[in-house]
């Protein structure tokens, strides 16, 4: 008896060795693939930065960085799919993986949004994440991420410049050569 429960102890002594590392935490620091420039904010001071701008439009909306590096937006934030679109869901996105943020003007509303768009070489690139919602028929992916935020100026600098921080690269849309 007492060698089935020494085999069974040292079993699970090499299981928890093995399983010891910690999935990393929510905006861990661990994604800042690069410095601030000077004069500029840091990372975790432009995640909250965005996080705000979106939390004035709508005080349920959420904005962070998961354990998986992406990007990640609760709310109301793809217009143009949102027929049942519940706040259960993420919209997320690889910050390696977008290629321009747009700036999105409404004169109805009036309340300006910005728009990150996925590289070519990774379209689709946006992912919805939730619960399931059996009345929502449209697809679980995207090739971009439209969301409110103010001010929608400075926002937008501030995903460019997070997308920066992590590595990514940032591209201006222009006109073809």
């Amino acid at each position: 008896m007492r060698m089935k429960s020494a085999i069974q102890a040292a079993v699970a002594a090499l299981v928890a060795a093995a399983c010891s590392t910690e999935p990393l935490a929510i905006n861990s620091l661990a994604f800042e693939k690069r410095a601030p420039l000077p004069g500029q904010m840091g990372y975790l001071e432009t995640i909250k930065y965005i996080d705000d701008g979106m939390k004035y439009i709508d005080p349920s909306s959420e904005f962070f960085v998961s354990y998986t590096g992406d990007m990640c937006f609760r709310g109301l934030v793809n217009h143009q799919l949102a027929t049942f679109e519940f706040y259960t869901n993420y919209w997320c996105m690889n910050p390696q993986a977008v290629n321009n943020v747009d700036l999105l003007q409404d004169n109805i509303t009036n309340i300006n949004a910005v728009r990150l768009w996925c590289a070519h070489a990774a379209p689709q690139c946006a992912r919805r994440l939730g619960y399931p919602n059996y009345l929502d028929t449209n697809p679980g992916i995207a090739n971009s991420i439209s969301l409110e935020i103010t001010p929608y100026q400075p926002g937008r600098a501030a995903l460019e410049h997070l997308v920066y921080l992590m590595g990514g690269n940032v591209h201006q849309a222009g006109a073809l050569r």
